[in-house]
């Protein structure tokens, strides 16, 4: 049986972040959280992944990595 509802320190196991740092995002809201007795805080699977993917980078060729580096320095240049 896959558990798909998490405390916090099996969340913390989870995602790699300490208990400090998930309750700090709770608190500003960067994460969804469930705090069914007003106390305890459970995080879904599903959300903690969301939140742990979130600003996906696109991979890039090497190719474009120097046009971008060269147009870079060209327009340091300029200035």
């Amino acid at each position: 049986m896959v558990k798909e509802i998490l405390n916090l320190e099996e969340a913390a196991k989870y995602t790699g972040y300490s208990k400090s740092h998930l309750y700090k995002l709770t608190h500003y809201r960067k994460i969804d959280h469930y705090k069914p007795n007003g106390k305890t805080v459970f995080f879904k699977k599903e959300d903690l992944n969301a939140y742990l993917l979130q600003g996906k980078r696109e991979a890039i060729n090497s190719e474009d990595v120097e046009v971008q580096a060269a147009n870079y320095l060209l327009g340091k240049k300029r200035m």
